[in-house]
C-alpha cells in the first residue's frame, strides 16, 4: 500500500507554494500518466494552486457504507474510517480507503458500535479508538486495530465515560479530551494513555469545554479549537496543551465559531473545515498558524457540511462522509493545499 511510480512527483507539485510552475514536457507526461492511475482530477487544479490561500476540492469514490461521526486516521498512506452513524444507525464497520488505487475495503468490524467519539490516533502503525457513544451513555472502551492481522484488541478502559472529544498522539502516548461523560452538560477532561503500561492517567482540565471540537497535534503540542462550551453554545475558544509543562494556554479565537468540523494538522498548521455555527452548516476552511498565533481563511468547500472524518495522506487533506442536514452524505473529497507563506 506504499506509494509507487510517479506519485512523489505529483505530491511535490501539488504542494508547491509558487503561483506559477514551470514543468518540462517530459515531466508533464509523467504527471498525466501518474494521475490517470491514481486520482481522477484536473491537472490544473492539483498542480497549479491559484495561491497559497486557494484550495481545489475534488470528489472521489464514496465509501461502501455511507457514514458520519466516524473516527478517521491514516496508517502508511491508507485512510481508516471506524464506526460512525450510517443510514441504519450506529455502525461497527471499519472501512479503508487507498488513495493510490482509489478503492475502499471493508475490514474486520469493531467489537461494538461506536459513533461521535474522540477521533482516533496512530501509535506504531496501529489504530487506537478511545470512547464514543454506544447507547444512552458513552463507553469507556479503548480499542486497538492491527492492520497486518486485521484484528481488534480491547485495552485498558478509560477512567470515565468519554465521547465528543478529540485525540492526539505525542511521544507514542494517546491524549484524549472528553466533553461528554454521560452526565448533564459538557466537561473539559483530559487523560493520557501509555500503551507500554496499558494504563491511563488523568491530566489538568482545559479552561473551557470543547464538545465535538477541531483538534490536532503540532510540534508535540495538542491543539483543541471551538466546539460546544459548558453552556451548550458554540465557542470560538482555542486552547493548546503542552505535555512538557502539563499546562493549557488560551490562543487567538477562531474567526468563525464552529462545532462538528473536520480537522487535520498539515504543514505545521491546524485546518478546521466545515462544521456547524450553531444555526447552519458552513463551508468555511479556517487555518491556524501556531507560530503567528493567527487564523486565515482559504477557499470554501463546494458545499456546507459537518460531522465528516478528516485525514492527511500524501500531503493532501481527505474528507469522508458527513452530514449537511438531510441524511447521510457519502462523500470523499481531497484538497490540494499549497504550503503557507511566511
Amino acid at each position: 500500500m506504499q506509494p509507487t511510480g510517479d506519485f512523489p512527483l505529483v505530491r511535490k507539485l501539488a504542494l508547491t507554494g509558487e503561483k506559477t510552475l514551470k514543468v518540462s514536457k517530459i515531466e508533464l507526461a509523467r504527471v498525466r500518466r501518474a494521475l490517470t492511475g491514481i486520482l481522477a482530477v484536473s491537472l490544473l487544479g492539483i498542480l497549479l494552486p491559484r495561491s497559497a490561500d486557494a484550495a481545489d476540492w475534488k470528489t472521489l469514490a464514496a465509501p461502501p457504507v455511507p457514514i458520519y461521526l466516524a473516527a478517521t486516521e491514516t496508517i502508511n498512506g491508507v485512510i481508516y474510517v471506524a464506526g460512525g452513524q450510517s443510514g441504519s444507525g450506529p455502525a461497527s464497520t471499519l472501512q479503508a480507503f487507498n488513495p493510490e488505487t482509489k478503492t475502499w475495503t471493508l475490514l474486520a468490524s469493531m467489537p461494538l458500535t461506536l459513533y461521535q467519539g474522540n477521533g482516533a490516533g496512530v501509535i506504531n502503525s496501529q489504530l487506537y479508538v478511545a470512547g464514543g457513544w454506544n447507547g444512552p451513555l458513552p463507553t469507556t472502551e479503548l480499542l486497538m486495530y492491527d492492520p497486518p492481522s486485521n484484528t481488534w484488541t480491547t485495552l485498558a478502559a478509560m477512567p470515565h465515560y468519554s465521547a465528543c472529544g478529540g485525540t492526539g498522539v505525542i511521544n507514542s502516548k494517546l491524549y484524549v479530551t472528553t466533553a461528554c461523560n454521560g452526565y448533564n452538560g459538557y466537561s473539559s477532561l483530559l487523560d493520557v494513555y501509555d500503551p507500554v503500561a496499558d494504563a491511563w492517567t488523568s491530566l489538568p482540565n482545559s479552561s473551557s469545554a470543547h464538545g465535538s471540537p477541531a483538534f490536532g497535534v503540532i510540534n508535540d503540542n495538542f491543539y483543541v479549537a471551538g466546539g460546544t462550551n459548558s453552556s451548550g453554545g458554540v465557542t470560538d475558544v482555542v486552547e493548546v496543551y503542552n505535555p512538557a509543562t502539563s499546562t493549557w494556554t488560551t490562543l487567538a479565537p477562531m474567526p468563525t465559531a464552529v462545532q462538528f468540523a473536520t480537522s487535520v494538522a498539515l504543514n505545521g498548521e491546524l485546518y478546521v473545515i466545515g462544521g456547524n455555527n450553531g444555526t447552519n452548516y458552513v463551508a468555511n476552511v479556517q487555518v491556524y498558524d501556531p507560530h503567528k498565533n493567527k487564523w486565515k481563511t482559504l477557499a470554501s468547500l463546494p458545499s456546507a457540511i459537518g460531522f465528516s472524518g478528516g485525514a492527511v495522506a500524501y500531503g493532501l487533506v481527505f474528507m469522508e462522509g458527513g452530514y449537511s442536514g438531510a441524511g447521510s452524505d457519502a462523500t470523499n473529497q481531497y484538497m490540494a493545499v499549497a504550503p503557507s507563506i511566511p
